[in-house]
């Protein structure tokens, strides 16, 4: 009897319960962030190989991997200015085995377009802003007889001018720093979308396309070898890889600065937040190593780093600073 009496005892009962808990706590394997990850992570790129955020990432895919001792592979959804990899990203398991490796197309597109299938504000959290870029590259194919703003300008003026630019694509950085140029120079160019930033500068290249505006990672090898022929900067200063290149504003284009674009990792809206910091620290451990500093810096990158809380300060002010783009060059929402 005294022994079912104990047995009844709701606080006798209270304490098993607390007990088995604790004892079921310890005997069960480490959930979520302790465990991941346990399989591959994919890292989805909105454009095609050999770009300059494909180079970067893969160069991130690799260490990373060594770190958290599981690969991860970079897989490229190109098209619809970023929109197919988004999508792919948003209606992926929030687990953080599938990442959106991105660029300024992010903050863009809701910007540009009047329907998304995806909500960019609500369905993607920050992990890590990569780097940046101190502003884009203007360049030109040899065959334009062009060496200065100038001349460009001069001979763009004209509305049926038609000389064409490439960019990866509708909305892209590219193209709304080139409409900008149209806007302060009072030129005509016409543009010309591509997949992605590797086939619009091998575009400018092969002639196809006259000029575009490229990143530094993409344009400085080309510029230094003679097959592209630089003539501006966009940002407030010049690049140290190319100091006789001027800036707009020194070229004659008063008024036109446009810092660089940017690259980074966001994962699905409900990743855990344990996951999501150790991501953070993967990327960060990486961005850290000397060597990879050393060869993201030679490619015009300025490294960035930070948390994740740091990306979307940067995401916010990106945003400002292209909605202002948007409505000085009347670009309307498609």
């Amino acid at each position: 009897m005294e022994e079912e009496h104990i047995m009844k005892n709701p606080v006798f009962l209270a304490g098993l319960s607390t007990a088995c808990l604790a004892a079921l706590t310890i005997a069960a394997p480490a959930a979520g962030g302790d465990t991941f990850p346990d399989r591959p992570i994919k890292l989805i790129l909105p454009f095609s190989p050999g770009g300059n955020p494909d180079t970067v990432s893969r160069i991130l895919a690799q260490e990373m991997g060594k770190r958290l001792k599981q690969a991860v592979i970079v897989e490229n959804r190109a098209g619809a200015n970023s929109i197919i990899a988004s999508e792919l990203v948003a209606k992926a398991p929030a687990d953080g085995y599938t990442l959106l490796y991105t660029t300024g197309s992010h903050v863009i597109n809701p910007l540009l377009y009047k329907s998304l299938p995806y909500d960019t504000a609500k369905d993607f959290v920050p992990v890590v802003l990569v780097g940046s870029t101190r502003g884009q590259v203007l360049v030109v194919t040899p065959s334009l007889p062009v060496k200065t703003v100038q001349d460009l300008v001069k001979l763009a003026k004209p509305a049926n001018s038609n000389i064409p630019y490439g960019s990866a694509g509708i909305g892209n950085t590219m193209h709304l720093v080139a409409e900008y140029f149209n806007y302060k120079a009072g030129t005509h160019l016409v543009h010309v979308p591509y997949k992605g930033a590797a086939p619009a500068m091998n575009a400018v290249m092969s002639g196809e396309v006259k000029l575009a505006f490229l990143n530094p990672v993409s344009a400085i090898e080309q510029v230094k070898s003679g097959t592209l022929r630089a003539i501006a900067v966009t940002g407030s200063t010049r690049f140290p890889q190319l100091p006789d290149v001027p800036t707009m504003e020194e070229a004659g284009v008063a008024g036109y600065e446009v810092q660089g674009g940017w690259q980074g990792a966001l994962a699905p809206a409900g990743t855990p937040p344990e996951i999501v910091a150790k991501l953070n620290r993967a990327f960060n451990d990486a961005l850290a190593s000397p060597a990879i500093k050393e060869r993201l810096a030679s490619m015009g990158l300025d490294v960035a780093g930070g948390s994740p809380q740091d990306m979307a300060n940067y995401l916010a002010k990106e945003t400002a600073t292209y909605t202002d783009i948007m409505q000085a060059a009347r670009i309307e929402k498609q």
